[in-house]
């Protein structure tokens, strides 16, 4: 391994402290060196090209991986985009030691371009220790979210100083602050619903940790930013949500994305890492919207390749597990349902099985096992305990707030339950660049075979021709396939239309199912003596294949232009 890209995959790998004290692997400025290494590096291999700029004003970077940069853009290729979500920080590094990886397999590299985009929401990044969980994922654009005239004036806070903004929750509230939840019989540590049916009734109010800033009653409700850039892309965009932005496409960083997937055409895959994944549970393919037309997630024709796909990833990764997500405006959710691009997407870290729990003194007399209401958050908590040093979780900690009076403050860690740790980096990594690979082996390859001519009449002969689709993604999804994107298959002779006597003489083929789905065709043609006839294909993914027929002959060799 290069000595320079060894210093890359070490570097991934150090603990960078932010303020609630959680490991990040690499911090986006440092991927963006440590991208700049692989670049001087691999100059023949590597480019690194700036894209568009987020709302605050930092640059959102493509790193292009080809066999040779100056062609890249000829020859199919597959997308990788991370640090779309500020929950996900590692999804930085993980993208950038991709890539490294990417750069030692040459032969894959002759076939395929890869464009990976290791930080696409930087302003997620300015102040990520100073945020929580809810608005991570937003850039820095202002919003008055409590539409007070004030901007950014509520923003949680860590007042009680313990180097974490988790959650506060107040015992016996006034009348004018109902009670919505109670500690949770199982363990009094995670909050619950009430349940009148258990008699399980609510005895405290929850919040954000922080203050009433503006004294409008409400505790750190207009925090700092923003939009969320993978809410802000136009299928299934919410209208009504704040902060998915005030149109489609309002934001700087979703703009630059998607101009950059419109202005490469060959992209034939992507993989993207952020809040939604489709790859450790499949989507469901039966939900359609109010129109009953459009497919909320996935359409059904689609479905045996995702299953296909997300089995491989599990099996790749390890992980099985993923927090539900409403998809609506988000970056895979476009590519997928609008741009017809087979487009997965995967939280990258899903919720580890605890260490078996100790076993109890044999003199012990049994206690009765209660279940928690919230499973999800009682395996986080027993992974937190038995396997993290209970790193995850803040104990609740008695604190006189200004306003609220006495609560008590903790909870998880923002971020615990969605980033991975520091040591689980290299192996995801690995899991990421081979999954790519996956993708390059399983993209669509369109060929023209079986081509044969055989003479009718003097001047006169029949052409016949399948079109195959030789790879195992399909050459648009299901979903594409109803918007007609990508580009269809063009067919087309050079024989003029009034010596073409039977057939088309241009045809489109909307799409090519995967693993050897295939177009029959077949002309007679009237030829002139020592004419060239052209029989052309072309597929934008792929560029132009051209055969040619002389005297009721065809070549041999497939002329292939990019």
């Amino acid at each position: 391994m290069p000595s320079t890209l060894f210093l890359i995959l070490m570097l991934a790998l150090r603990s960078v402290p932010t303020t609630d004290e959680r490991p990040v692997a690499l911090t986006p400025k440092e991927a963006l060196a440590s991208a700049r290494a692989l670049v001087a590096s691999h100059p023949t291999n590597a480019a690194l090209v700036s894209i568009g700029k987020s709302y605050g004003g930092a640059s959102i970077d493509v790193l292009v991986i080809s066999e040779n940069v100056l062609n890249s853009d000829k020859k199919p290729s597959v997308l990788l985009v991370g640090g779309l979500d500020g929950n996900r920080p590692s999804s930085v590094a993980v993208t950038v030691q991709a890539a490294a990886q990417l750069l030692t397999r040459a032969e894959l590299l002759k076939s395929t371009t890869f464009y990976v985009i290791p930080c696409a929401n930087p302003d997620a990044y300015a102040a990520i220790g100073a945020r929580c969980s809810d608005i991570a994922g937003r850039n820095l654009r202002p919003i008055d979210e409590d539409r007070d005239g004030r901007i950014d004036e509520d923003r949680p806070q860590d007042i009680n100083a313990d180097g974490a903004i988790t959650m506060m929750r107040r015992v016996n509230p006034p009348a004018d602050d109902p009670p919505t939840h109670l500690p949770d019989p199982a363990d009094t540590r995670l909050m619950r619903g009430a349940d009148a049916t258990k008699d399980l009734r609510a005895s405290h109010t929850l919040y954000i940790e922080g203050l009433d800033g503006d004294q409008d009653g409400l505790i750190a409700e207009d925090g700092t930013g923003g939009v969320d850039i993978d809410r802000n892309f136009p299928h299934r965009w919410q209208e009504f949500d704040r902060t998915a932005g005030a149109t489609q496409l309002s934001e700087p960083e979703s703009q630059a994305l998607a101009q950059f997937v419109l202005d490469h055409p060959r992209i034939i895959a992507a993989l993207v890492i952020g809040r939604w994944d489709n790859l450790a549970k499949t989507p469901d393919s039966k939900g359609r919207d109010i129109t009953g037309q459009t497919p909320l997630m996935l359409e059904g024709a689609d479905q045996p390749a995702w299953e296909e796909m997300g089995k491989r990833w599990r099996e790749l990764s390890s992980q099985s597990r993923c927090e539900e997500c409403d998809p609506s405006g988000s970056l895979a959710l476009w590519l997928y349902a609008h741009r017809g691009i087979p487009t997965f997407a995967t939280q990258l870290w899903g919720r580890p099985d605890a260490s078996p729990a100790p076993a109890p003194p044999t003199t012990a007399p049994p206690s009765p096992v209660l279940t928690p209401a919230d499973t999800e958050s009682a395996g986080w908590l027993q992974w937190s305990d038995r396997d993290q040093a209970g790193h995850g979780f803040v104990a609740w900690t008695p604190f006189d707030h200004p306003t609220l009076g006495k609560v008590e403050i903790g909870g998880f860690r923002a971020g615990f339950r969605s980033d991975p740790p520091a040591g689980e980096v290299p192996r995801l990594s690995t899991a990421v660049t081979n999954f790519l690979s996956e993708l390059a082996t399983k993209q669509p390859r369109v060929a023209v075979r079986n081509v044969t001519t055989s003479p009718i009449a003097p001047g006169v002969f029949e052409l016949q021709a399948e079109i195959v689709n030789e790879g195992w993604l399909p050459t648009s999804c299901g979903m594409g396939r109803i918007n007609k994107q990508p580009a269809p298959i063009i067919v087309r002779l050079s024989t003029p239309k009034n010596r073409l006597l039977s057939g088309q003489r241009v045809t489109t083929i909307e799409a090519l199912a995967g693993a050897g789905d295939r177009r029959s065709f077949r002309w007679i043609i009237r030829a002139l003596p020592a004419e060239i006839t052209a029989l052309e294909v072309v597929w934008k993914p792929m560029g132009t294949q051209r055969i040619e027929i002389t005297n009721e002959t065809a070549t041999t060799a497939i002329t292939v232009t990019p």
